[in-house]
């Protein structure tokens, strides 16, 4: 009888286990499609408003995206702010506004390359930390390179540098003139 008990005790116990490692949650989060950025820039004079895209219709992997040209007048302010898509559904699907409700999850970063531009934002999140979807851009003198937009997930926004943590959900490089 005992050894009736103790198997029994020892099949249910196994089978708790099982139902207890089988409930686990996935805490994963899926991946967004993401083909297209926008950088809206308005000149602070008002003299440009104009929408710049990195597109990648069929998102990675397959055709390389179409870029526009960035051309912007010498010494300016231009505020930028940053819309990003999926367009691979129909209707597209705007994921700014998800990437705006998880503001504490993310951090635009923006590197200037060869071109005479200064990037600087006060968008912060809920805690006070950079976001930075939305910016100020002030051009220098006439250069012609390149500015790198990344959009990083779970970045440490305590580190010296909260650009080298996280996740990176994009990476695109727009092509700039200043003239």
């Amino acid at each position: 009888m005992q050894t009736n008990t103790l198997k029994f005790s020892m099949l249910a116990l196994l089978m708790l286990a099982g139902a207890l490692t089988s409930c686990n949650k996935d805490e994963s989060t899926e991946q967004e499609v993401i083909t297209t950025v926008v950088a809206h820039l308005v000149a602070a004079d008002g003299s440009l408003d104009q929408t710049f895209e990195w597109n990648d219709a069929d998102g990675p992997g397959g055709n390389a995206p179409t870029i526009d040209n960035i051309l912007l007048a010498a010494n300016k302010t231009y505020n930028c702010t940053l819309e990003v898509y999926d367009r691979s559904t129909t209707p597209d699907r705007d994921l700014t506004v998800e990437i705006d409700a998880e503001k504490t999850a993310h951090l635009f970063v923006y590197t200037a390359d060869g071109v005479n531009i200064t990037v600087s934002s006060n968008d912060t999140d809920a805690n006070g930390k950079p976001y930075d979807r939305v910016g100020i851009w002030q051009t220098g003198t006439a250069s012609v390179g390149s500015m790198t937009i990344v959009l990083k997930h779970e970045p440490d926004k305590n580190a010296a540098n909260p650009a080298q943590t996280g996740d990176t959900d994009f990476e695109v490089a727009f092509p700039v003139r200043i003239q």
